[in-house]
């Protein structure tokens, strides 16, 4: 069996719940677990994300990280220039790179790891944490299931990300013509996120099974079960598991009379 886990965009407290239902459903030895990507930015604690799938790999060394657009984004923010001092005391200048991540959720990811040397900013986050981001892969081929963050460049067909940057990985960034293709992907059926479905469903097609459900944005954290097993002349129809973010609050202090 497989396992897929759509976007978890920080999301901590769904994470702990997804890999306890897991565990509970079992989760066998023999199986393996892949996460589609999109670990960090805009959630409630990327840091501890990463710190949990750190332990998770541990726990399972055969586990499948695959690399999402939010993590290239802060690869490139750590790998193009360094900031510079601005002629204003106390402010620095980031590049476009920099600029880039930081509007798609990397401030968030940056509080998270309580960065304080915004200069030097990439310091603040621990070694194995960038060991992790940078040894994410970009699919995992099976002879039934290709799994990849944001999908395949369609045989024959251009994609928007072509005018962008020469080395930007349509599986890493694509969303049309894509999400609208009806090609055979040959034989395979695509897994894969990045696309949130607002229904908070996941996107069946005949193609392609689409799991962000939108986790950072409300929706549910999606995960995907995908029997390697044919049943006769057919594959068992996947099946899902969600969970959704619930906070306890705490409560009120009975007033006196």
């Amino acid at each position: 069996m497989i396992y897929a886990i759509g976007d978890i965009h920080g999301q901590q407290t769904m994470l702990l719940e997804m890999l306890r239902v897991l565990r509970e459903v079992p989760l066998r030895e023999e199986d393996l677990v892949v996460f589609l990507g999109d670990y960090i930015d805009r959630g409630e604690d990327s840091k501890a994300v990463i710190e949990t799938l750190i332990q998770f790999r541990r726990e399972r060394p055969d586990t499948i990280f695959l690399r999402g657009n939010h993590e290239q984004l802060m690869l490139e923010a750590r790998d193009g220039p360094e900031p510079e001092n601005a002629d204003r005391e106390g402010y620095v200048m980031y590049s476009p790179l920099m600029i880039n991540w930081l509007q798609n959720g990397g401030v968030d990811t940056l509080l998270n790891y309580q960065v304080t040397d915004f200069s030097r900013w990439w310091e603040g986050i621990p070694t194995a944490h960038w060991n992790f981001i940078r040894d994410t892969q970009i699919e995992h081929v099976t002879e039934r299931y290709h799994f990849v963050h944001a999908g395949i460049l369609p045989p024959g067909k251009s994609w928007e990300g072509q005018d962008w940057d020469i080395k930007a990985d349509p599986r890493v960034w694509i969303r049309e013509p894509f999400l609208s293709s009806k090609d055979r992907f040959e034989g395979r059926i695509v897994v894969f996120g990045h696309t949130p479905q607002r229904s908070g469903r996941p996107l069946i097609n005949k193609n392609k099974i689409g799991l962000d459900t939108g986790a950072v944005f409300g929706g549910p954290l999606t995960a995907g079960a995908f029997s390697l097993q044919p049943i006769g002349n057919r594959m068992p129809t996947p099946e899902f598991f969600q969970v959704r973010y619930t906070r306890t609050e705490p409560e009120e202090e009975a007033q006196d009379e």
